[in-house]
This record gives structure tokens, sequence and C-alpha cells, in this order.
């Protein structure tokens, strides 16, 4: 009896390690994310209205659309016809479905619930796509605002300034303090030029080496925290991150203590990541999840705080971070467009102050000349 068992263990290891070659497959491969996005929308769609998941991938695979993901999606539908699963075929391409995804979905096809993941998660990235394309529409304007006004600026100094100087110079001209101001920051500049554009390339590569590094991306996690405004939507930022994963988890069937962990990976910010990773310490140690947030000082919200408070009363954790999900979901894209939309006329008034200024610097002297002209006439 023992030997049997022992047998068909071993089949069974056979089989699980055949389900995991991958034959044809590339594990580096990947999808891009708004394709996923738009993938995993179509899957759900199919297997919610009563699709098997591999009819369902077979349907988006000859979809022209996703022609050249079509290796991924003929792996992740053979596996699942061979006897695998969902999960199993997208733990062979870990470049396009992360860990926790895969998890997500590992959860779902054992509590039966496999529908309802796959809405979780496509709603999830969806929403994830859409704040991004919207903090990035927000930006776009004050951005080219900035880099227009910077290179006016800079050839105005560089390319203008000199031509007025040379004509001043052969006049005789009486420069007025800004004008004598502007045509030395002018000839500093052009003098210059080559070691002010390595300080700038240098100042940029610094940045990116310093986000790369560990304790220098921790600091600057923690310094931009403090800055008015922005650290607070930041804060906010993260908390979000957090609280979206932290409901999919939930509402998947995780406890508290093993969701905890991936929700606090899934925050960008390292600082606000390792006072997480300190509440998740202290949960295992039997605390209870809102005695642990308020040690955490001004890291959540009140209205955050208070939520979970009545979810642990009530029992309903799950629900309640889903209308935290909601609050600050609403919150972010409010602030945003505040934030921003007062940005605008800033950075507007700015640069009409400084191209302003140049021009009067510049005229200034030809109104002494053409006086003098004048008063020799």
């Amino acid at each position: 009896m023992s030997t049997a068992t022992a047998q068909n263990r071993s089949a069974q290891n056979w089989l699980t390690k055949l389900q995991n070659i991958q034959i044809g497959s590339d594990p580096g491969k990947k999808i891009k994310k708004k394709d996923l996005v738009r993938i995993l929308q179509n899957l759900t769609t199919l297997v919610v209205n009563g699709v098997s998941i591999p009819q369902a991938l077979d349907t988006i695979l000859a979809d022209a659309t996703y022609k050249k993901y079509r290796p991924i999606l003929r792996s992740l539908s053979e596996t699942i016809k061979g006897g695998g699963s969902l999960s199993i075929g997208m733990k062979k391409f870990p470049a396009t479905f992360p860990e926790l995804m895969v998890h997500q979905v590992q959860v779902g096809e054992r509590a039966g619930t496999i529908q309802l993941t796959l809405q979780r998660i496509s709603e999830q990235l969806e929403h994830g796509s859409k704040m991004k394309s919207f903090i990035i529409k927000k930006m776009t304007y004050p951005m080219l605002l900035v880099v227009a006004g910077a290179g006016s600026v800079t050839f105005m100094l560089t390319c203008v300034i000199p031509t007025f100087q040379k004509m001043y110079e052969e006049n005789g001209a009486v420069l007025p303090g800004i004008t004598q101001f502007l045509i030395d920051l002018s000839q500093f500049m052009r003098d210059n030029g080559i070691i002010l554009g390595a300080i700038l390339m240098s100042a940029v590569v610094g940045l990116v080496v310093a986000f790369k590094t560990p304790r220098s991306r921790y600091l600057l996690d923690k310094y931009m925290l403090r800055i008015p405004l922005l650290g607070k939507w930041l804060r906010n930022m993260a908390i979000l991150q957090f609280t979206e994963t932290l409901t999919n988890l939930l509402q998947s069937g995780f406890n508290l203590v093993d969701a905890l962990p991936p929700a606090s990976r899934a925050v960008h910010n390292t600082y606000i990541r390792s006072q997480l990773t300190s509440i998740n310490s202290s949960i295992r140690r039997g605390e209870k999840f809102s005695v642990a947030m308020e040690r955490q000082k001004d890291l959540f919200p009140p209205i955050v705080k208070q939520l979970v408070l009545v979810g642990e009363r009530t029992g309903q954790l799950p629900e309640v971070t889903k209308e935290i999900r909601a609050h600050l979901r609403d919150d972010i894209e409010k602030t945003t467009s505040a934030m921003l939309g007062s940005i605008e006329p800033v950075l507007t008034a700015g640069l009409a102050f400084a191209i302003g200024g140049i021009l009067l610097a510049v005229y200034l002297p030809m109104f002494d000349m053409i006086g003098n002209v004048s008063q020799a006439h």
C-alpha cells in the first residue's frame, strides 16, 4: 500500500515537473502593461460569460491585435489543455506575470473563485493604468512650460544678449544694472557652457544612480515626504498602492497576516514600505491592525485609521478596505488636479516675468541711446 502511494506521489511530482517545462517559450518575453490590461479584460469578460479559460485564450489568440504575444497566449492555453492550471502557465513568464498575480490566481483556482479573481486583477491593473495616464496628462503642460521657458531663457542669454552687447559697446551706451548683470551672466554661460553642461549631466546621472542605490533611495523617499503639498500627495499615493493590493488579497481569501507583506512590497516609496513592514511585524506578534497603524503617527490619514477600526469591530475588514480604496482614489485625483492646476499659472507667470525682464533689460539702453541721438540733433 505504501509502495503504491509512493509511486503515485512520484508520478504526481513528474507531472508537475512536466507542466513546468518551458517548451518553445521564452520566460523573458513580456507583454506591455497596457496590452496586458486589455488581454485580462477580454479574458475576464469571456470567462464571466461562461467561456472556458482555454477557449477564451484561443479567442484572444485569434485577434490580430495581439499577434506578437501569441507565443505567450498559446503557451497558457496549451498548459491548461495539458492538465495544468492558469497559474502554472503564468509562472513560465515571470516578466509578464509577477509572483503576486500568480499567487492570487492560484488562490482563486483553489477556492473556485477564478472569475472573481480575474475581475479583481483586471480592475486593479486598469485603474493603475488610468491613474498613470491621468497623472502624465496633467503633468504634460507644466513640463512643456518648464522646457519651453528654460529653452527660451537660455537662447536669449547665449544668442540674443551678445548681439545687443556688441551694439552697446560700439555706441558707448550707458548700461543699467540689470542689463550689465544679464550681459555678465551671458558671458559666464558662453565661457563655461561645457562645464555647466557637464555639471547638469552629472547631477542627472547622480540622481538616477541615487534612486538605484537602496540607502540613497530610502533617504530621498523620506525627505520628499517633507515637501509641502507634494509630500502629502506622495504619502496618499503610497497608501493607495498598499490598499489596492491589500483589498484584492483580502477579497481573494488571504488572511491579514499573509496579505500584508505583498501589499507592503507593492508600495514604491521605500521609506513608507519600511514603516508598513514594521506594521507587519507587529501584527504577527498578535497586535491589532488599527493599533499598529496608530503607532505610525502620520502615515495613514485619520479617516483610513477610523475605517480600519470599524472594520475590525464588525469583522468586515475586506469590505472596509474596498471603501478606503475608493476614497483614496477619489482624493488623489482631486488633489492631483488641484495641485497641478495651481502650478500652471505660477509657471506661466514665471516664464512671462523672466522673458519680460530680459526684454526690458535689453531695451532700456536703447531708450538711452535714442535720447542721446535726439539731443545731438
